[in-house]
Protein backbone atom coordinates (compact mmCIF):
# COMPACT_ATOMS: atom_id res chain seq x y z
CA UNK A 1 0.00 0.00 0.00
CA UNK A 2 1.23 3.45 -1.00
CA UNK A 3 2.03 5.73 1.83
CA UNK A 4 3.74 8.85 1.12
CA UNK A 5 6.27 10.43 -1.08
CA UNK A 6 9.29 11.78 1.57
CA UNK A 7 9.78 15.63 1.12
CA UNK A 8 10.78 16.01 5.08
CA UNK A 9 12.45 13.47 7.78
CA UNK A 10 12.05 14.21 11.11
CA UNK A 11 14.80 12.26 13.15
CA UNK A 12 13.95 12.15 16.64
CA UNK A 13 16.43 11.60 19.23
CA UNK A 14 20.42 13.38 18.49
CA UNK A 15 22.83 11.16 20.48
CA UNK A 16 25.55 8.96 18.04
CA UNK A 17 22.70 7.54 16.11
CA UNK A 18 20.51 10.64 15.70
CA UNK A 19 23.83 12.85 14.17
CA UNK A 20 25.00 9.35 12.36
CA UNK A 21 21.55 9.16 10.56
CA UNK A 22 21.37 12.93 10.17
CA UNK A 23 25.01 13.40 8.70
CA UNK A 24 24.84 10.50 5.97
CA UNK A 25 21.01 11.45 5.16
CA UNK A 26 21.76 15.15 4.19
CA UNK A 27 24.85 14.07 1.97
CA UNK A 28 23.55 10.75 0.45
CA UNK A 29 19.92 11.50 -0.85
CA UNK A 30 19.79 12.19 -4.04
CA UNK A 31 16.41 14.24 -3.89
CA UNK A 32 15.39 17.49 -2.18
CA UNK A 33 14.07 16.27 1.72
CA UNK A 34 14.47 18.42 4.31
CA UNK A 35 15.80 16.61 7.28
CA UNK A 36 15.30 18.04 10.61
CA UNK A 37 16.56 16.79 14.10
CA UNK A 38 15.14 17.08 17.51
CA UNK A 39 16.80 15.86 20.62
CA UNK A 40 16.77 17.34 23.92
CA UNK A 41 19.95 18.56 24.77
CA UNK A 42 19.91 18.29 28.50
CA UNK A 43 19.28 14.89 28.53
CA UNK A 44 22.52 13.81 27.20
CA UNK A 45 23.76 10.79 25.54
CA UNK A 46 22.76 7.70 25.89
CA UNK A 47 25.52 5.01 26.14
CA UNK A 48 29.34 4.35 25.43
CA UNK A 49 30.16 3.59 21.78
CA UNK A 50 34.21 3.15 21.55
CA UNK A 51 34.41 -0.17 19.22
CA UNK A 52 33.74 -0.11 15.90
CA UNK A 53 33.13 -2.83 12.59
CA UNK A 54 34.99 -1.88 9.69
CA UNK A 55 32.29 0.00 7.71
CA UNK A 56 32.63 2.81 9.97
CA UNK A 57 35.39 4.09 8.26
CA UNK A 58 33.71 3.94 4.97
CA UNK A 59 30.12 5.00 6.29
CA UNK A 60 32.32 8.50 7.76
CA UNK A 61 33.85 9.18 4.42
CA UNK A 62 29.97 9.00 3.08
CA UNK A 63 29.42 11.55 5.49
CA UNK A 64 31.84 13.83 4.12
CA UNK A 65 34.56 13.53 6.96
CA UNK A 66 37.99 12.83 6.19
CA UNK A 67 39.61 10.34 8.12
CA UNK A 68 42.52 12.85 9.69
CA UNK A 69 39.01 14.91 10.50
CA UNK A 70 37.30 12.24 12.40
CA UNK A 71 39.93 10.56 13.78
CA UNK A 72 41.53 13.47 15.38
CA UNK A 73 38.47 14.49 16.90
CA UNK A 74 37.40 11.17 18.89
CA UNK A 75 41.17 9.99 19.37
CA UNK A 76 40.86 7.15 17.37
CA UNK A 77 43.30 4.26 17.62
CA UNK A 78 42.88 1.81 15.02
CA UNK A 79 41.51 -2.18 15.52
CA UNK A 80 42.38 -5.38 14.22
CA UNK A 81 40.08 -6.99 15.59
CA UNK A 82 39.15 -8.95 19.50
CA UNK A 83 41.79 -10.85 21.45
CA UNK A 84 39.37 -13.28 23.76
CA UNK A 85 41.40 -14.14 26.75
CA UNK A 86 39.94 -16.50 29.63
CA UNK A 87 36.92 -17.69 27.44
CA UNK A 88 39.33 -21.28 26.28
CA UNK A 89 42.39 -22.75 27.49
CA UNK A 90 44.34 -20.71 25.12
CA UNK A 91 43.74 -16.60 24.13
CA UNK A 92 42.10 -16.47 20.58
CA UNK A 93 41.50 -14.07 18.01
CA UNK A 94 39.07 -12.80 16.12
CA UNK A 95 39.73 -10.57 13.50
CA UNK A 96 38.00 -7.82 11.28
CA UNK A 97 36.13 -8.82 8.53
CA UNK A 98 38.53 -8.17 5.52
CA UNK A 99 38.50 -12.20 3.59
CA UNK A 100 41.62 -11.46 1.65
CA UNK A 101 43.30 -10.58 4.42
CA UNK A 102 43.18 -14.13 6.37
CA UNK A 103 44.54 -17.63 5.69
CA UNK A 104 41.52 -19.04 5.49
CA UNK A 105 39.19 -17.04 3.26
CA UNK A 106 40.30 -16.55 -0.04
CA UNK A 107 40.86 -20.61 -0.76
CA UNK A 108 38.34 -22.00 2.35
CA UNK A 109 39.62 -25.43 1.89
CA UNK A 110 42.66 -24.53 3.14
CA UNK A 111 40.57 -24.76 6.84
CA UNK A 112 40.92 -28.65 6.44
CA UNK A 113 44.69 -27.39 6.94
CA UNK A 114 43.93 -25.51 10.20
CA UNK A 115 41.43 -28.11 11.52
CA UNK A 116 44.53 -30.53 12.28
CA UNK A 117 45.87 -27.95 13.80
CA UNK A 118 45.67 -26.90 17.57
CA UNK A 119 44.43 -23.21 18.34
CA UNK A 120 48.16 -22.10 19.72
CA UNK A 121 49.19 -22.81 16.10
CA UNK A 122 46.23 -21.41 14.13
CA UNK A 123 46.66 -18.09 16.39
CA UNK A 124 50.64 -18.43 15.75
CA UNK A 125 49.63 -18.07 12.10
CA UNK A 126 47.29 -15.32 12.30
CA UNK A 127 48.40 -12.13 10.36
CA UNK A 128 46.56 -9.56 11.79
CA UNK A 129 47.22 -10.90 15.24
CA UNK A 130 50.82 -11.36 15.03
CA UNK A 131 51.17 -7.28 14.31
CA UNK A 132 48.01 -6.25 17.05
CA UNK A 133 50.42 -7.75 19.74
CA UNK A 134 53.29 -6.13 18.45
CA UNK A 135 51.42 -2.47 18.51
CA UNK A 136 52.10 -2.17 14.91
CA UNK A 137 50.06 0.25 13.16
CA UNK A 138 49.90 0.73 9.55
CA UNK A 139 49.59 4.33 8.06
CA UNK A 140 46.08 5.43 7.49
CA UNK A 141 46.93 6.87 4.37
CA UNK A 142 48.39 3.53 3.08
CA UNK A 143 45.17 1.53 3.72
CA UNK A 144 43.15 3.60 1.43
CA UNK A 145 44.36 1.88 -1.16
CA UNK A 146 46.91 -0.64 0.18
CA UNK A 147 47.50 -3.59 -1.58
CA UNK A 148 46.64 -6.30 1.35
CA UNK A 149 49.23 -8.75 -0.26
CA UNK A 150 51.65 -6.87 1.37
CA UNK A 151 50.14 -5.39 4.37
CA UNK A 152 47.30 -8.18 5.97
CA UNK A 153 45.49 -5.09 7.40
CA UNK A 154 42.19 -3.67 7.40
CA UNK A 155 41.58 -0.54 9.36
CA UNK A 156 37.98 0.27 8.33
CA UNK A 157 37.42 -0.24 12.24
CA UNK A 158 38.76 1.41 14.99
CA UNK A 159 38.44 2.83 18.65
CA UNK A 160 36.98 5.67 19.41
CA UNK A 161 35.12 8.42 21.69
CA UNK A 162 31.77 8.20 19.89
CA UNK A 163 30.27 11.76 21.95
CA UNK A 164 33.67 13.33 19.87
CA UNK A 165 32.04 12.31 17.01
CA UNK A 166 28.81 14.21 17.64
CA UNK A 167 30.84 17.50 18.08
CA UNK A 168 32.33 16.88 14.70
CA UNK A 169 29.11 16.23 12.77
CA UNK A 170 27.28 19.05 14.26
CA UNK A 171 30.13 21.61 12.97
CA UNK A 172 30.05 19.75 9.49
CA UNK A 173 26.18 20.13 8.72
CA UNK A 174 25.62 23.34 10.13
CA UNK A 175 23.12 24.47 8.41
CA UNK A 176 22.36 21.67 6.11
CA UNK A 177 19.87 20.48 8.56
CA UNK A 178 17.39 21.93 11.25
CA UNK A 179 18.19 21.09 14.53
CA UNK A 180 15.81 21.58 17.05
CA UNK A 181 16.28 21.69 20.48
CA UNK A 182 13.14 20.56 22.51
CA UNK A 183 11.51 18.24 24.86
CA UNK A 184 8.99 16.76 23.68
CA UNK A 185 5.88 15.60 25.75
CA UNK A 186 2.99 14.33 23.40
CA UNK A 187 3.34 12.41 20.52
CA UNK A 188 0.15 12.67 17.79
CA UNK A 189 -1.02 9.83 15.34
CA UNK A 190 -3.76 8.60 13.60
CA UNK A 191 -4.06 5.29 11.41
CA UNK A 192 -1.46 5.78 9.18
CA UNK A 193 1.04 6.61 11.82
CA UNK A 194 2.72 9.63 13.22
CA UNK A 195 0.93 13.08 13.05
CA UNK A 196 2.88 14.94 14.88
CA UNK A 197 5.52 15.87 17.88
CA UNK A 198 4.75 17.96 20.05
CA UNK A 199 6.87 19.88 22.56
CA UNK A 200 6.86 21.65 26.20
CA UNK A 201 5.74 24.46 24.68
CA UNK A 202 2.76 23.41 22.31
CA UNK A 203 4.73 23.77 19.24
CA UNK A 204 3.90 21.06 16.82
CA UNK A 205 6.88 19.60 14.12
CA UNK A 206 5.00 17.22 11.13
CA UNK A 207 7.11 14.87 8.29
CA UNK A 208 6.48 12.66 6.44
CA UNK A 209 8.57 10.01 7.44
CA UNK A 210 9.73 9.85 11.52
CA UNK A 211 13.06 7.90 12.17
CA UNK A 212 13.56 6.93 15.74
CA UNK A 213 16.75 7.46 17.08
CA UNK A 214 15.59 7.46 20.91
CA UNK A 215 17.19 4.67 22.41
CA UNK A 216 16.25 1.81 24.19
CA UNK A 217 13.12 3.48 24.92
CA UNK A 218 12.45 3.73 21.28
CA UNK A 219 9.13 6.21 22.06
CA UNK A 220 7.98 6.03 18.30
CA UNK A 221 7.95 2.19 17.80
CA UNK A 222 7.51 0.53 20.72
CA UNK A 223 5.43 3.33 22.77
CA UNK A 224 3.46 4.51 20.43
CA UNK A 225 2.88 2.06 17.52
CA UNK A 226 3.01 -0.78 19.95
CA UNK A 227 5.79 -3.24 17.75
CA UNK A 228 6.62 -5.80 20.64
CA UNK A 229 10.13 -6.04 21.66
CA UNK A 230 11.71 -9.34 21.78
CA UNK A 231 14.10 -9.69 24.60
CA UNK A 232 17.34 -12.31 24.17
CA UNK A 233 17.28 -12.65 27.96
CA UNK A 234 16.81 -16.65 27.02
CA UNK A 235 19.73 -16.96 24.88
CA UNK A 236 22.53 -13.89 26.32
CA UNK A 237 22.40 -13.67 30.19
CA UNK A 238 24.10 -10.09 30.08
CA UNK A 239 21.98 -7.15 30.83
CA UNK A 240 23.84 -4.42 32.68
CA UNK A 241 27.68 -2.42 32.32
CA UNK A 242 30.01 -0.47 34.25
CA UNK A 243 32.58 1.37 32.59
CA UNK A 244 35.38 3.20 33.98
CA UNK A 245 38.25 5.00 32.06
CA UNK A 246 41.66 4.41 32.71
CA UNK A 247 44.85 7.13 32.17
CA UNK A 248 47.59 6.02 30.06
CA UNK A 249 51.04 4.63 32.48
CA UNK A 250 52.93 3.42 29.14
CA UNK A 251 51.08 4.73 26.07
CA UNK A 252 53.33 2.41 23.51
CA UNK A 253 52.79 -0.56 24.98
CA UNK A 254 49.09 0.37 26.37
CA UNK A 255 47.53 1.72 23.28
CA UNK A 256 47.64 -1.48 21.49
CA UNK A 257 45.51 -1.36 18.06
CA UNK A 258 42.82 -4.66 19.04
CA UNK A 259 40.20 -4.45 22.19
CA UNK A 260 40.33 -6.68 24.65
CA UNK A 261 37.78 -9.14 25.77
CA UNK A 262 38.30 -10.86 29.07
CA UNK A 263 35.82 -13.40 31.22
CA UNK A 264 35.12 -11.98 34.71
CA UNK A 265 32.85 -13.99 37.30
CA UNK A 266 29.81 -13.00 35.76
CA UNK A 267 30.48 -11.70 32.57
CA UNK A 268 33.39 -10.33 30.68
CA UNK A 269 35.49 -7.10 30.81
CA UNK A 270 36.21 -5.16 27.51
CA UNK A 271 39.30 -3.06 27.49
CA UNK A 272 39.26 -0.56 24.62
CA UNK A 273 42.63 1.78 24.05
CA UNK A 274 41.97 5.20 22.28
CA UNK A 275 44.68 8.05 21.57
CA UNK A 276 43.97 9.80 24.99
CA UNK A 277 43.18 6.57 27.24
CA UNK A 278 42.20 3.23 27.68
CA UNK A 279 38.19 2.60 28.33
CA UNK A 280 37.51 -0.62 30.89
CA UNK A 281 33.97 -1.30 30.68
CA UNK A 282 32.80 -4.98 33.13
CA UNK A 283 29.41 -6.33 31.14
CA UNK A 284 27.48 -8.02 32.99
CA UNK A 285 24.02 -10.24 34.46
CA UNK A 286 22.58 -8.74 37.64
CA UNK A 287 21.16 -11.97 38.08
CA UNK A 288 24.53 -12.96 39.39
CA UNK A 289 26.40 -9.79 40.87
CA UNK A 290 25.05 -6.66 42.43
CA UNK A 291 25.73 -3.80 40.49
CA UNK A 292 28.29 -2.80 43.66
CA UNK A 293 30.17 -5.60 43.58
CA UNK A 294 30.68 -5.52 39.70
CA UNK A 295 32.28 -2.52 40.02
CA UNK A 296 34.51 -3.69 42.82
CA UNK A 297 35.79 -6.49 40.62
CA UNK A 298 36.64 -4.18 37.67
CA UNK A 299 38.23 -1.64 39.91
CA UNK A 300 40.70 -4.73 41.12
CA UNK A 301 41.00 -5.77 37.84
CA UNK A 302 42.46 -2.66 36.02
CA UNK A 303 43.99 -1.32 39.41
CA UNK A 304 42.44 2.27 39.07
CA UNK A 305 40.28 3.62 42.35
CA UNK A 306 40.20 7.24 40.97
CA UNK A 307 37.74 7.53 37.78
CA UNK A 308 33.96 7.15 38.70
CA UNK A 309 32.00 4.92 37.22
CA UNK A 310 29.56 4.84 34.75
CA UNK A 311 26.77 2.23 35.53
CA UNK A 312 24.45 1.32 32.46
CA UNK A 313 21.30 -1.12 32.05
CA UNK A 314 20.95 -2.99 28.35
CA UNK A 315 17.84 -3.60 26.62
CA UNK A 316 19.20 -6.64 24.91
CA UNK A 317 16.76 -7.74 22.29
CA UNK A 318 15.33 -6.35 19.08
CA UNK A 319 12.14 -5.38 17.11
CA UNK A 320 11.16 -8.21 14.16
CA UNK A 321 9.67 -5.39 12.45
CA UNK A 322 11.74 -1.81 12.47
CA UNK A 323 9.71 0.36 9.37
CA UNK A 324 6.15 0.35 10.47
CA UNK A 325 3.90 2.75 8.76
CA UNK A 326 5.81 6.12 8.39
CA UNK A 327 7.91 5.58 11.48
CA UNK A 328 11.50 3.29 11.37
CA UNK A 329 13.88 2.97 13.96
CA UNK A 330 17.48 3.41 14.06
CA UNK A 331 20.43 2.20 16.40
CA UNK A 332 19.19 1.43 19.73
CA UNK A 333 16.00 1.65 19.75
CA UNK A 334 15.65 -0.85 17.11
CA UNK A 335 17.32 -3.30 18.94
CA UNK A 336 20.59 -4.26 20.52
CA UNK A 337 22.82 -7.22 21.53
CA UNK A 338 25.62 -7.10 24.16
CA UNK A 339 28.79 -5.31 22.98
CA UNK A 340 30.92 -8.67 22.84
CA UNK A 341 31.54 -7.88 18.73
CA UNK A 342 31.23 -4.27 18.72
CA UNK A 343 27.98 -4.07 16.51
CA UNK A 344 26.07 -1.15 18.05
CA UNK A 345 27.07 1.55 15.74
CA UNK A 346 26.60 -1.00 12.84
CA UNK A 347 22.72 -1.24 13.78
CA UNK A 348 22.83 2.50 12.84
CA UNK A 349 24.72 2.21 9.76
CA UNK A 350 23.63 -0.62 7.77
CA UNK A 351 20.17 0.63 9.12
CA UNK A 352 20.89 4.12 7.12
CA UNK A 353 22.73 3.66 4.06
CA UNK A 354 19.89 1.00 3.23
CA UNK A 355 16.90 3.62 4.29
CA UNK A 356 18.64 6.16 1.75
CA UNK A 357 19.70 3.35 -0.87
CA UNK A 358 15.80 2.33 -1.38
CA UNK A 359 14.57 5.95 -1.41
CA UNK A 360 17.15 6.51 -4.00
CA UNK A 361 15.74 3.63 -5.88
CA UNK A 362 12.31 4.40 -5.49
CA UNK A 363 12.01 8.30 -5.73
CA UNK A 364 11.66 8.82 -2.05
CA UNK A 365 8.49 6.81 -1.98
CA UNK A 366 7.89 4.91 1.03
CA UNK A 367 5.48 2.04 0.96
CA UNK A 368 4.63 -1.47 1.66
CA UNK A 369 7.52 -2.75 -0.50
CA UNK A 370 10.30 -0.50 0.77
CA UNK A 371 9.40 -1.43 4.27
CA UNK A 372 9.54 -5.03 3.96
CA UNK A 373 12.88 -5.41 2.45
CA UNK A 374 13.71 -3.23 5.48
CA UNK A 375 12.31 -5.01 8.13
CA UNK A 376 13.59 -8.35 6.13
CA UNK A 377 17.00 -7.20 6.23
CA UNK A 378 17.21 -5.78 9.77
CA UNK A 379 15.71 -9.42 11.16
CA UNK A 380 18.29 -11.73 9.31
CA UNK A 381 21.36 -9.48 10.64
CA UNK A 382 19.96 -9.46 14.08
CA UNK A 383 19.71 -12.96 14.22
CA UNK A 384 22.73 -13.25 12.85
CA UNK A 385 24.97 -10.99 15.42
CA UNK A 386 22.91 -13.01 18.07
CA UNK A 387 24.16 -16.20 16.76
CA UNK A 388 27.61 -15.08 16.56
CA UNK A 389 27.64 -13.40 20.06
CA UNK A 390 26.41 -16.57 21.50
CA UNK A 391 28.85 -19.22 19.68
CA UNK A 392 31.46 -17.39 21.61
CA UNK A 393 29.20 -18.04 24.79
CA UNK A 394 28.70 -21.76 23.72
CA UNK A 395 31.57 -22.86 22.56
CA UNK A 396 34.09 -21.11 25.62
CA UNK A 397 35.15 -23.84 28.39
CA UNK A 398 35.01 -21.73 31.48
CA UNK A 399 32.85 -23.42 34.34
CA UNK A 400 34.14 -22.28 37.91
CA UNK A 401 31.13 -19.90 39.31
CA UNK A 402 27.54 -19.84 39.19
CA UNK A 403 27.15 -17.56 36.20
CA UNK A 404 29.46 -19.83 33.78
CA UNK A 405 27.95 -23.12 34.83
CA UNK A 406 24.71 -21.57 33.68
CA UNK A 407 26.13 -20.63 30.25
CA UNK A 408 27.73 -24.68 30.39
CA UNK A 409 24.45 -25.93 30.87
CA UNK A 410 22.63 -24.28 27.79
CA UNK A 411 21.87 -26.65 24.68
CA UNK A 412 22.14 -25.68 21.01
CA UNK A 413 18.90 -27.84 20.48
CA UNK A 414 17.51 -25.44 23.14
CA UNK A 415 17.77 -22.21 21.00
CA UNK A 416 15.69 -20.79 18.57
CA UNK A 417 15.80 -22.03 15.23
CA UNK A 418 17.68 -19.38 13.53
CA UNK A 419 20.54 -20.07 15.63
CA UNK A 420 20.52 -23.96 15.08
CA UNK A 421 20.15 -23.24 11.12
CA UNK A 422 23.39 -20.96 10.77
CA UNK A 423 25.50 -23.42 12.72
CA UNK A 424 24.56 -25.67 10.84
CA UNK A 425 26.57 -24.54 8.09
CA UNK A 426 29.63 -24.72 10.74
CA UNK A 427 29.17 -28.17 12.05
CA UNK A 428 30.21 -30.79 12.12
CA UNK A 429 32.57 -29.55 9.44
CA UNK A 430 32.23 -26.01 7.97
CA UNK A 431 31.16 -25.34 4.47
CA UNK A 432 33.01 -24.02 2.11
CA UNK A 433 32.53 -20.86 -0.06
CA UNK A 434 29.43 -20.38 2.19
CA UNK A 435 27.31 -16.95 2.65
CA UNK A 436 25.02 -16.49 5.75
CA UNK A 437 22.69 -14.45 4.60
CA UNK A 438 22.68 -11.12 1.80
CA UNK A 439 23.08 -9.28 5.67
CA UNK A 440 25.83 -10.91 6.89
CA UNK A 441 28.11 -8.73 9.38
CA UNK A 442 30.52 -11.81 10.19
CA UNK A 443 32.55 -13.94 6.99
CA UNK A 444 33.25 -17.47 7.51
CA UNK A 445 36.44 -16.52 8.70
CA UNK A 446 35.75 -14.98 11.69
CA UNK A 447 32.91 -18.36 12.52
CA UNK A 448 35.90 -20.33 12.21
CA UNK A 449 37.93 -18.50 14.51
CA UNK A 450 35.24 -18.95 16.96
CA UNK A 451 34.41 -22.36 16.76
CA UNK A 452 38.09 -23.45 16.13
CA UNK A 453 39.47 -21.81 19.32
CA UNK A 454 36.14 -23.64 21.30
CA UNK A 455 37.31 -26.75 20.47
CA UNK A 456 34.42 -27.46 17.47
CA UNK A 457 36.54 -29.52 15.49
CA UNK A 458 38.63 -31.25 18.05
CA UNK A 459 37.48 -35.10 17.14
CA UNK A 460 37.32 -34.20 13.16
CA UNK A 461 40.53 -35.59 11.40
CA UNK A 462 40.21 -33.54 7.73
CA UNK A 463 41.37 -35.83 4.81
CA UNK A 464 44.25 -33.81 3.41
CA UNK A 465 45.64 -34.36 -0.03
CA UNK A 466 49.46 -33.69 -0.19
CA UNK A 467 49.03 -30.75 -2.65
CA UNK A 468 46.53 -29.92 0.28
CA UNK A 469 48.70 -29.95 2.50
CA UNK A 470 51.80 -28.25 0.79
CA UNK A 471 49.31 -25.67 -0.34
CA UNK A 472 48.81 -24.81 3.35
CA UNK A 473 52.29 -24.65 4.16
CA UNK A 474 53.31 -22.56 1.37
CA UNK A 475 50.30 -20.21 2.37
CA UNK A 476 51.48 -19.94 5.61
CA UNK A 477 55.42 -19.47 4.94
CA UNK A 478 54.29 -16.54 2.07
CA UNK A 479 52.35 -14.61 4.61
CA UNK A 480 55.07 -14.59 7.29
CA UNK A 481 57.33 -13.24 4.76
CA UNK A 482 54.97 -10.59 4.12
CA UNK A 483 54.72 -9.84 7.70
CA UNK A 484 58.39 -9.99 8.12
CA UNK A 485 58.52 -7.00 5.31
CA UNK A 486 55.65 -5.15 7.36
CA UNK A 487 56.96 -5.24 10.33
CA UNK A 488 60.06 -3.49 9.03
CA UNK A 489 57.56 -0.89 7.55
CA UNK A 490 55.75 0.41 10.06
CA UNK A 491 55.69 1.92 13.21
CA UNK A 492 54.26 1.59 16.78
CA UNK A 493 50.42 2.41 16.66
CA UNK A 494 50.78 5.38 19.61
CA UNK A 495 54.26 6.71 17.78
CA UNK A 496 52.58 6.77 14.29
CA UNK A 497 49.31 8.45 15.79
CA UNK A 498 51.50 11.02 17.84
CA UNK A 499 52.98 12.07 14.97
CA UNK A 500 50.13 11.84 12.68
CA UNK A 501 47.47 13.76 14.92
CA UNK A 502 47.44 17.92 14.92
CA UNK A 503 48.15 18.00 18.42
Amino acid sequence: MFLNKVQHIIIFGGGTSGWLTAAYMSRNLQRPTKITLIEDVSAGPIGVGEGTQPATAHFLGKCGISPKQWMNASDASFKYGVELEGWNDEPYFVDNDSPDNTLIAEDYYISDYFIGKTNKEFKDYHPAYRLAKQNICQKFDDYLDVNHRMGPLHFGAVHFNAYNIIKTLKEILGDTIEHVDAKIDNIQKDQNGITALVDSNGNKYSADLYIDCTGFQSRLLEKELNIPFHSYNDVLLNDSAVVIPKQYTDPEQECFPYTKATTMKAGWRFTIPIFTRVGNGYVYSSKHISKEDAEAELRESIGEYVAPANHLKMKCGYHKEIAVKNVIAVGLSAGFVEPLEATGITFTTGAVMSIVDLLNNTGNIWNTETKGFINRGFSEMSEEILAFVWAHYYFSSRDDTPYWKEIREQKLEDMPKFIKDILSAFLPYPQRFLNLTPSSMFNITQWFSVLHAGGAYKDVEPYLTKTQERYGQYFVDSNNARLDLVEKMFKNQYEYLTDWYDR
